[in-house]
């Protein structure tokens, strides 16, 4: 079986299963449809024998009232039985039972005239019109026209005879619904008539002494009879046709016969059968289901059936809609019902039925034919003289006949067919099937049934009568004509099986192309094979060349039709006889061959082309001939080849011959392998040559394309399309040079180098993409920090929305996520934007927190009754100077806890330094001012130049408008002292050594060489620019060398080493001025001192000492310090000292001022007096210096390492796990406003006390909360927490475990419990502005709680044990709150007992129960938290609660309730509605399992009668469940989510899974009686089993 037929067998497979599922649904539905509408099927359900007066054939009967019949028959006279009057059960009535009928005198004369006048006359019929007349036909003569009628007008309560000429009253035939249309000659083509129908055609023709019938295209002959005359043209016969549907109509009359001959044509199942009543009328059938006429009926779906009459009794014979055969000549109803006509179509009410009466005229035979159009088939006919229908729908049948008698036989059916009047007095009910209609779903179920006997047609496998297409079509139909498919099930398997017909619509498109290719494929197969024998027959070969072409070309031909076996579709019988042909031939041609090899001169050509091709060989240029040359001599060594098999092959050849060919090929052979060795040979060499130079051609190439290639890689996606293209491009030259062993190698390597290099490459964009989203990441969480604190600030809604659009940092946040998207980042991009929205909704949930809770002005929160104070600030942990050493502290409580920090204690000077840039001395301002002295330029403000810089610089604690206004002024002094300063910049310190050292320790070849190299290098820095790299190294290599001698230098003669003398030394080497500069101040002081008297001791007492500089340096230095001392001026000393130890020494003098007194400063230090600050030139820079080399450096590793301690400690106390975080979509509903609020405030205000002067004095208390998880306990106390500035120190219970029985860490009996011990030693350590909340409580030991007893009195004290340390913690006076909480079943489903001495100290609060008087807030509070869980109704989270209720009631169809009533607009209003709707359907069960849970926890364990119930309904389970609820679901798919919902919960329970789920379907009111009775079972076994 091939994958085609499988995948048939599939698909018909499902075909069937889905129209099985269609029809059952459909019968189920009608099934409905009858139960409402009421059904009255076709039976038999009572006969009568009426007698009349004398003896006759019964020919008619009337209803003349409902419960009297008229009964006519062929008697002679009135009073002989001829009319007579009978009830339903046969008693016969006296005429004046029915006044004006038989008793009129009128009627008696004219019928006792009729019958006078008329000897032969006879009653032929009675017959009551539609217009209420009722009609006596006789019969006088033989002739059609020979009729006399007399007529009565039936009222509703009296007769009225009307007389004898009634004929114009009869009822006419109605003509037949079948348009037959001529054919014409437009229609003839190829010798037959062409004729179109509305799914199909066919060909007719009457030549040939045969009528033939024809499918088109194909021409495969579905009809043939003969003829009466064979020899007759296509023109000579009649032909019309006419069109219903699939059903093609042909009424043909061959030439020279007497009568028209009629044909059937399915054209969807290919049948043709002769129905030659067509003649006397036909009628269609309802919704073009096929046509029905006197003979029988034939329907779309290929069934039909044949009516047969013989001698009054009428059969019924039917067939499923195959084809006569061909041949068969005599018509399907040559003698069934033969002079039957249509009389009348009787529609019943239902819509359902119809009832078809025929008649054969001129006699009592009458043919009700009962049609069901859901069905779609006739139930069997009923015969009979006459008959009438009651305005019930009674049916009397008058039985034929068959001799004068006087006692007749009625039969009395149940049937629908009622009168219009008596079915619109029934009554209907309201339910949705009446809303539809009965006439609708009749016709809608009809069309799926149809559907349904479409697609079975379709389905069997060899002989399927129904194309994908048709089904389509139907399906199509059906799903447009009726909206109501959906409502009653039916739309959904209807989808399935047009999907289904789709599939196999395109599978069989998909096998025509196939085999459509195949046979494409084996004609050009056949023509080639045809093509090729005719050659090989006409034009013989001339040399042993073309033998053997021609004979490997058949072999060839052989093997490209051998492969066409394996197309799909391909006709294998055709195939075969192409196969055939060329072995046929192949032997031929070879017999031929070996007789023409068999000659002496055969092969002397090939074997003198062989030599040849050896000498060329040798002489081939380049490696592309040789490749063409062996290409040749391949194709002739291939050829010999060939001719070797086939004359080995041979076996009725001489084998003599056989061994001469055999010899002679081998010849040919032998020159032709010398040729191939020779040039294999010279190929080699060529190869080697041309491959070495192409080869370093090629690697160039790719060496560039590599570069190229790696600068193009700009993504990780990039390097793997371009290392995949370089590959590719390295695998077609290591082909090429495959056979170059070294070249090969070498290839290898550079595979290796590149492979390495693009990974190298991957490897650092991934780097540096994963690098870039952390530093994005980290930004929008800085930028969502910033964000919060500035939304914090905001005073309305407006403005946080505001905000929201257009704030910088809300701009960035999502610029983040956008960039991290971009990279390839999904989830942090989801977890921004989710950030920058739980920003917003906390603010909006802040300001409308601030409006409703918070007083004076924020700094007192209102909970019920109380008022509590407000702690505004966050939470830090700092580091304090405590005593000799530091402590850590958590702010806004009592923590204090010893640093051991040797590193942090030693650089104490740092501890009170809260800059960077400023220390005790030095003022910030200067150091901006020096900072910028380098760079700062006339061109731009000197403003503008600072602030720019203090911008950068923001953890230097620059304030705009004050350090900047100053560091301008200071920088402004300095560049002026600067300007007239010159070499005097360097402090006087260095420039004093750098001329003793010049002076004492350098000789002239140094003092040569300095001053040659510090001269040029100026003119190079002069020429080339300051930034010129070579020049501005080697001055700085020449500032340091000299720097190293003179600190050498001072080192060893006793002052102080001084460092960067080198920097002026330098300077001054290189400066035109000869010698040294010096100062107006060194000179003033020299002068000075040398007007006193002591000049001249100093003078004598330097000049005995000598050489000895430091002790000449030592008293000069003495000297003249006491004079600048004594005279107030301390300038100029270690200059005017160098001058006395070095007097020899060149100097030149600089007139300007080295300091300047800066005024009008606004910054506060030390160093700061009365705004003003001195300045010196010679100072100020060198000390910013040895400022930031030395001090900012100690300064930033003393704040890396108490960085490090706070988050090390952070990290050790969980600081940031201890803020309390609301959730962002934490709702404050109308619950937890008017009832939990005011519970929760009025233990608080025993626990942390209030600002209320009325509250308690002592403080106490417990606040125990229980509820199931998810109604929100943890929720609840952290908004409670936040909004009081509180420090929330969760515990977690599980964590605990009962083995935790101690408050002293060491003593816990895992890590995870240590971990939650030390919470809460933290907690009592921190000891105020705390909430200590443990959660999960049902999990702790009993013995742990009892622990809390001694906290929740009002001594407030509890024992603890804190780094090893046994400590008594007395929280007397301190804010300090104890919060517990738990579930009402401990983990093994058992009820939680709390400790009897902690629950009488405690305020017990069930959560989950329904709070007295608060049963419509509790509701309310389910839909309130559930809103922000549907994307629908997300908007009304927060809103009115006003608004929320009016919706809430317009959901629940209140009458009074109106939407412009709403004060705010609602979008989509109607899909806010929808969901609502749901949503409250869900929280009907929801708030029903809530009730059963707590019912259940409530329960001792000794008092169960039942199993516990522990499937939940909280908060969170309506939050789950209202996030997959969409407006579009119907009432079934809610039902079908909760069904989900809970069996997902309930597996989680294991053995109590089934009594849990059956005690839901009991809440639910879904509980089948197999359930009930289950679980009544359940609870029966449970109460046994709990009895002792």
């Amino acid at each position: 079986m091939g994958v085609e037929d499988g995948t048939y067998q599939i698909l018909r497979a499902r075909l069937a299963d889905r129209a099985a599922e269609l029809g059952r649904r459909a019968a189920e539905l009608n099934s409905r449809r009858q139960e409402a509408f009421g059904s009255r099927p076709l039976e038999l359900t009572a006969s009568a024998r009426p007698r009349t007066g004398g003896a006759g054939t019964a020919v008619g009967v009337v209803a003349v009232r409902p419960d009297v019949l008229l009964l006519g028959t062929t008697a002679p006279a009135l009073d002989a039985g001829l009319l007579s009057l009978h009830t339903l059960d046969g008693t016969a009535l006296s005429p004046e039972k029915v006044p004006g009928l038989l008793d009129d005198g009128r009627f008696r004369r004219d019928l006792a005239e009729l019958l006078r006048y008329y000897r032969d006359a006879r009653l032929a019929d009675l017959v009551r019109t539609a217009s209420g007349r009722l009609l006596a036909v006789f019969r006088t003569g033989g002739n059609d026209g020979d009729l006399r009628v007399l007529s009565w007008r039936l009222g509703a309560d009296e007769v009225e005879y009307l007389g004898n000429h009634g004929e114009r009253d009869l009822p006419q035939p109605s003509a037949s619904e079948l348009p037959w249309t001529p054919t014409g000659r437009e229609q003839h083509s190829d010798g037959r008539i062409l004729i179109e129908g509305a799914e199909g055609a066919v060909s007719v023709a009457t030549t040939g002494g045969s009528l033939t019938v024809r499918a088109v295209p194909g021409g495969r002959t579905l009809f043939e009879e003969p003829v009466d005359e064979p020899l007759q043209s296509l023109a000579d016969a009649t032909v019309g046709h006419a069109v219903t549907g699939p059903l093609l109509l042909l009424r043909i009359r061959p030439y020279n016969e007497p009568a028209d001959r009629h044909l059937v044509v399915n054209t969807r199942t290919g049948s043709v059968r002769r129905q030659d009543s067509l003649a006397r009328g036909a009628r269609l059938l309802p919704a073009e289901q096929g046509l029905i006429f006197p003979g029988g009926y034939e329907l779309a779906d290929g069934s039909h059936r044949t009516f047969r009459i013989d001698d009054g009794a009428i059969g019924n014979d039917s067939g499923g809609g195959t084809a006569p055969a061909a041949g068969a000549g005599a018509a399907a109803d040559g003698s069934a019902a033969d002079g039957l006509r249509f009389d009348a179509v009787v529609p019943a009410p239902n819509g359902e039925d119809l009832l078809y009466v025929l008649r054969r005229p001129g006699r009592a035979q009458v043919l009700l034919l009962p049609w069901n159009t859901v069905r779609r088939e006739a139930a069997s006919a009923l015969q009979a003289a006459a008959h009438t229908l009651l305005p019930d729908g009674t049916l009397v049948l008058l039985k034929p006949d068959r001799e004068p008698v006087r006692t007749h036989e009625l039969q009395l059916w149940h049937t629908p067919f009622q009168s219009a009047d008596h079915a619109a007095a029934q009554a209907l009910g309201d339910g949705p099937l009446e809303r539809i209609g009965n006439a609708d779903l009749v016709h809608g179920i009809a069309e799926c049934l149809d559907v349904v006997r479409t697609a079975l047609a379709a389905a069997p496998e060899q002989q399927a009568t129904a194309t994908p297409e048709l089904i389509l079509d139907v399906c199509a139909k059906a799903a447009d004509r009726h909206y109501w498919l959906a409502d009653t099930g039916l739309l959904e398997p209807l989808t399935e099986l047009r999907n289904t017909a789709e599939q196999l619509a395109a599978e069989q498109a998909r096998v025509r192309q196939l085999a459509a290719r195949a046979a494409q494929e084996l004609d050009q197969a056949r023509e080639e094979a045809a093509g090729l024998v005719r050659r090989s027959r006409g034009e013989p070969p001339a040399d042993a060349d073309a033998w053997t072409a021609l004979l490997a070309e058949l072999r060839r031909a052989q093997g490209r039709t051998r492969t066409l076996r394996e197309l799909p579709q391909i006709d294998l019988e055709a195939l075969d006889r192409v196969e055939t042909d060329l072995a046929d031939e192949l032997t031929a041609a070879t017999e031929r061959a070996f007789a023409y090899f068999a000659g002496a001169d055969a092969f002397a050509a090939p074997l003198a082309a062989a030599v040849r091709a050896a000498e060329d060989a040798a002489s081939v240029a380049t490696a592309a001939e040789a490749e063409r040359l062996a290409e040749g001599l391949g194709e002739r060594a291939d050829a010999l080849a060939t001719v070797t098999d086939l004359v080995t092959g041979a076996v009725a050849a001489d084998p003599s011959a056989t061994t001469a060919v055999l010899l002679a090929i081998g010849e040919v052979l032998a020159a032709v392998n010398r040729a191939r060795a020779v040039l294999a040979g010279r190929r080699r060499v060529l190869l080697e040559a041309e491959h070495r130079t192409a080869h370093a051609a090629e690697s160039a190439l790719l060496a560039q394309a590599t570069t190229a290639a790696l600068a193009a890689a700009d993504s990780p996606a990039a390097c793997d399309d371009q290392l995949a293209r370089l590959l590719l491009r390295l695998d077609g030259l290591e082909t090429r040079f495959a056979e170059a062993e070294d070249l090969a190698a070498e290839l290898a390597v550079r595979r290796e180098e590149i492979q390495q290099a693009f990974a190298t490459r991957r490897q650092a964009l991934l780097d540096e993409a994963a690098a870039r989203a952390d530093r994005l990441a980290a930004s929008a969480q800085r930028a969502l920090e910033a964000l919060r604190r500035r939304l914090a600030g905001l005073g309305s809604a407006a403005d946080v929305h505001a905000a929201q659009a257009t704030d910088a940092m809300a701009l960035r946040v999502r610029a983040a996520a956008g960039h991290l998207r971009d990279l390839d980042d999904p989830v942090r991009a989801q977890e921004v934007e989710d950030g920058l929205l739980d920003a917003v909704r906390t603010a909006l949930r802040e300001l409308r927190d601030r409006a409703d809770l918070s007083e004076d002005g924020g700094a007192a929160v209102r909970l019920g009754r109380h008022r509590f104070a407000v702690r505004r600030e966050p939470v830090e942990l700092t580091l304090q100077p405590d005593g000799d050493g530091l402590a850590f502290t958590v702010t806004g409580t009592g923590y204090r806890r010893t640093a051991d920090l040797p590193g942090l204690a030693a650089a104490r000077e740092f501890w009170t330094q809260p800059l960077v840039s400023e220390s005790p001395a030095l003022y910030r301002a200067e150091y901006l001012a020096a900072r910028l002295l380098p760079t700062a330029t006339g061109d731009e403000p000197l403003l503008a130049q600072v602030r720019r810089a203090a911008e950068t610089a923001y953890d230097e604690g620059y304030e705009r408008g004050v350090h900047d206004h100053d560091a301008t002024a200071i920088l402004g002094a300095l560049l002026r002292l600067r300007s007239g300063a010159g070499l005097l910049t360097h402090p006087a310190e260095v420039r004093a050594a750098a001329q003793l050292f010049w002076a004492h320790a350098a000789d002239d070849a140094r003092r040569t060489a300095w001053r040659r190299r510090a001269r040029s290098l100026a003119r190079a820095l002069a020429r080339f620019g300051p930034d010129a790299v070579a020049p501005a190294t080697a001055w700085s290599e020449l500032a340091a060398e000299l720097s190293e001698a003179v600190q050498a230098f001072t080192g060893s003669v006793g002052p102080a080493a001084v460092a960067r003398a080198g920097e002026y030394l330098a300077a001054e080497l290189a400066d035109p001025h000869e010698g040294f500069a010096t100062g107006v101040a060194a000179r003033t002081l020299l002068d000075g001192f040398r007007h006193t008297d002591a000049a001249p001791d100093l003078v004598a007492d330097l000049a005995a000492l000598g050489a000895d500089l430091p002790a000449r340096r030592q008293l000069a230095a003495a000297w003249l310090g006491s004079y600048a001392a004594a005279h107030a001026d301390g300038e100029g000393v270690p200059e005017a000292v160098a001058h006395l130890c070095a007097p020899d020494l060149p100097r030149y003098e600089i007139t300007g001022t080295v300091q300047e007194t800066v005024d009008g400063l606004l910054g506060a230090h030390p160093r700061v007096r009365a705004g003003r600050l001195a300045v010196r030139i010679d100072e100020l820079p060198h000390r910013v210096a040895a400022f930031t080399e030395e001090r900012i450096p100690a300064f930033r590793a003393f704040q890396q390492r108490r960085a490090d301690a706070l988050s090390a400690e952070r990290a050790r106390l969980r600081l940031d796990d201890h803020r309390p975080r609301p959730l962002a979509g934490f709702v404050r509903n109308q619950l937890i406003d008017r009832v939990y609020l005011p519970l929760v405030g009025d233990n608080l205000a025993k626990q942390l006390g209030t600002l209320d002067t009325t509250g308690p004095a002592d403080r106490s208390g417990l606040l125990l909360l229980l509820s199931p998880p998810g109604y929100g306990k943890t929720t609840l106390l952290e908004y409670v927490a936040d909004r009081l500035g509180l420090l929330m120190v969760r515990v977690d219970g599980p964590a605990l475990g009962s083995g935790t029985t101690s408050l002293d860490p060491d003593r816990a009996p895992d890590a995870a419990a240590r971990r939650e011990v030390e919470k809460i030693v933290f907690a009592l350590e921190a000891g105020g502005n705390v909430l200590l909340y443990l959660d999960d409580i049902q999990h702790v030991s009993a013995e742990l709680l009892q622990k809390f007893i001694p906290l929740c009195d009002a001594q407030r004290r509890v024992e603890a044990v804190s780094d090893g340390v046994a400590r008594s913690f007395d929280l007397r006076g301190r804010r300090f709150a104890v919060c517990l909480a738990g579930n009402p079943y401990t983990a093994s489903g058992r009820r939680f007992q709390i400790p009897d001495m902690l629950a009488n100290r405690a305020d017990v609060w069930n959560l989950g129960e329904v709070l007295g008087g608060h049963q419509d807030l509790f509701a309310l509070s389910f839909l309130e938290n559930a809103l922000a869980a549907n994307p629908v109704l997300a908007p009304l989270a927060g809103a009115d609660p006003a608004d929320l209720r009016l919706l809430i009631a317009l959901a629940e169809a209140e009458p009074g309730a109106q939407a412009d009533q709403l004060t705010h607009s609602v979008q989509d209003l109607d899909r806010v509605l929808a969901t609502l709707a749901h949503l409250l359907a869900v929280r009907r069960t929801v708030l029903a399992v809530n009730r059963a849970y707590i019912g259940s926890a409530a329960q001792a364990d000794a008092d169960r009668a039942e199993p516990p119930f522990l499937l939940q309904g909280s908060y969170r389970t309506m939050a789950r469940l209202a996030a997959r609820i969409d407006p579009v679901q119907s009432d079934a798919e809610i039902e079908a989510l909760l069904d989900d919902h809970y069996l997902a919960e309930a597996r989680t329970l294991g053995s109590a899974a089934e009594a849990n789920l059956l005690r839901l379907a009991l809440l639910r009111g879904r509980a089948t009686p197999e359930q009930s009775a289950r679980w009544e079972a359940l609870c029966a076994a449970y109460a046994s089993a709990a009895r002792p």
